[in-house]
């Protein structure tokens, strides 16, 4: 049973939105997720972020397959601060029960301001820490609360001051426009991208390999591979589905693709449940069609059930 939203299937979503002006140099989302499991039922799925995301994460034991090995949270009441790098594949995940989550989605080069190791050691690792204040507990003003609205707007306010508190420096602007690319055409030709911002290529790859941990071709392999699970999972427009599959050479090409970055087929991703992975990817669909500029920020999404919206 979710709170904070859902698919007409029933499938749990997050409440999220667009942060203010203020944070959005450095915020491209932020949402809650409220999750009641049955006594004793687990969720076992993933992520895939393609950019650093901070969780706030209340209730059952979650565990992790990291870079580092397997790793064990357990977050109870008080909450626990996990900080993920980017993912080069999907993150295998499994929450051992009901839980409720705030999720910040850092912007490309957002973190280069924050005492923390080049974001090419973050690649599929998990930091058990707030990254503004190094602590593993939440600031109390992440909690949980009943009224869904007041909560992400709770968890808003609280980040406002830590970014503010942080002195953090505007990404490149670059980054953002590249981020662009990303989500709108990621079958782009590079050369072009450079040349029309002004730059060499080579210019372009080393900016995007020390801000964003990979390659500009890599980000953007994952980028035509996050579409494409997003149009399995049914988080993606309709009318696009046709042109997110002409981004492949045939059938096989995707099968190799989703192989590789989500340890699944394409049919399987398509007909399994994979409630943890969906949110995610909903969260960066969401992002993406504001990229895009198919939605305003604030018109209900095609994938969401008008009934379960948070009131």
């Amino acid at each position: 049973m979710s709170t904070t939203g859902s698919t007409p299937e029933g499938l749990p979503l997050a409440f999220n939105r667009n942060p203010c002006d203020p944070l959005k140099p450095w915020i491209t989302r932020i949402g809650v997720t409220s999750v009641t499991l049955p006594e004793g039922q687990s969720i076992e799925c993933g992520t895939f972020g393609e950019h650093p995301i901070m969780r706030m994460i209340y209730g059952s034991r979650w565990t992790a397959q990291t870079a580092d090995g397997l790793q064990e949270f357990s977050p109870g009441e008080r909450g626990l601060a996990l900080f993920f790098g980017p993912c080069t594949k999907m993150m295998r995940l499994k929450a051992h029960g009901t839980f409720r989550v705030v999720t910040i989605n850092f912007a490309p080069g957002a973190i280069q301001g924050l005492d923390l190791p080049p974001i090419e050691q973050l690649n599929d690792r998990i930091l058990p820490i707030d990254c503004f204040t190094h602590e593993a507990s939440p600031a109390e003003t992440y909690s949980p609360q009943t009224d869904v609205s007041a909560w992400l707007a709770s968890a808003e306010n609280q980040l406002q001051r830590d970014v503010k508190r942080a002195e953090l420096p505007p990404p490149n602007p670059l980054l953002r426009e590249f981020e662009t690319l990303c989500l709108t055409d990621p079958g782009a030709s590079l050369d072009r991208f450079a040349k029309a911002n002004g730059i060499a290529r080579r210019t372009l790859e080393r900016i995007v390999n020390r801000d964003l941990g990979v390659s500009p071709r890599f980000a953007m392999r994952r980028a035509r591979a996050l579409d494409m699970a997003a149009a399995l999972l049914k988080v993606a427009s309709r009318e696009e589905e046709p042109e997110i599959a002409l981004r492949y050479f045939d059938q096989s090409h995707v099968t190799r693709e989703m192989r590789q970055l989500f340890d699944t087929t394409p049919g399987r991703l398509k007909k399994g449940s994979h409630p943890l992975l969906l949110i995610t990817m909903e969260i960066r669909q969401s992002r993406r069609l504001d990229a895009i500029a198919r939605l305003s920020s604030d018109e209900p999404r095609p994938w969401r059930d008008p009934a379960a919206e948070p009131q």
